[in-house]
């Protein structure tokens, strides 16, 4: 069976806002490679709907190898099904792909994410994580959801956020609540925010450290 790894980071939500930035028009098309992140896909037009789908997907693939007896097995037979199933994760990392969509419909911008490689595999980031630009007022919005699903937020410098954990079940819980709270996130796109400084291009293509 399946057992969670712990991961060694201290959880705490904290933003400055006044540093918040915004991708440049056509910074955040595909094959932009916003925030130096090579395989980074615009999502933007993604819908609650969708956030709700990748929820519910992500939630049945985890099932499958939270009770295989081979974990890394199932993974790897997930992996090969996936072209040919119903499930939509647009490519992301199982475990984070919920959230990813979720800041989406929200009408922010993530460029990176990563699960940490919890289910198997070689990844990146030596904790789950995801990366992402967000206007002022959906920033204190998410700051109290991430409270509430008690997963990390912070700055990330340049202008973007990161949301990252210990435990990688925490995304699925953000996701949803950001989800429950749509109604909330959707009212402040009518609200006109202060626009935000342009935000900076990353001169590294290292992993994304978090100021802990």
């Amino acid at each position: 069976m399946f057992t969670y790894p712990k991961f060694d980071v201290e959880i705490s939500q904290q933003a400055r806002v006044s540093d918040l930035g915004w991708p440049e028009p056509g910074d955040a098309a595909d094959d932009s490679g916003l925030g130096c992140n090579r395989a980074y896909m615009d999502l933007r037009r993604l819908s609650w709907t969708d956030a709700k789908k990748a929820l519910a997907d992500e939630a049945r693939l985890i099932a499958r190898i939270e009770n295989a007896e081979n974990p890394e097995d199932e993974l790897s037979a997930i992996e090969e099904e996936y072209d040919e199933s119903e499930i939509e994760l647009y490519g992301l990392d199982i475990g984070v792909a919920s959230t990813v969509v979720a800041l989406s419909a929200a009408r922010c911008v993530p460029f990176a994410s990563c699960n940490g490689g919890v289910f198997g595999g070689r990844h990146h980031e030596v904790y789950p994580l995801v990366a992402f630009y967000a206007r002022p007022a959906t920033a204190n919005l998410l700051l109290a959801i991430a409270t509430e699903a008690d997963i990390g937020l912070e700055n990330n410098g340049y202008g973007s956020l990161v949301v990252f954990s210990d435990d990688i079940r925490k995304f699925p819980a953000f996701a949803d609540a950001m989800i429950r709270r749509r109604k909330e996130l959707n009212a402040l796109r009518l609200s006109a925010p202060r626009t935000p400084k342009p935000a900076e291009k990353r001169g590294d293509s290292g992993q994304y450290e978090l100021p802990l």
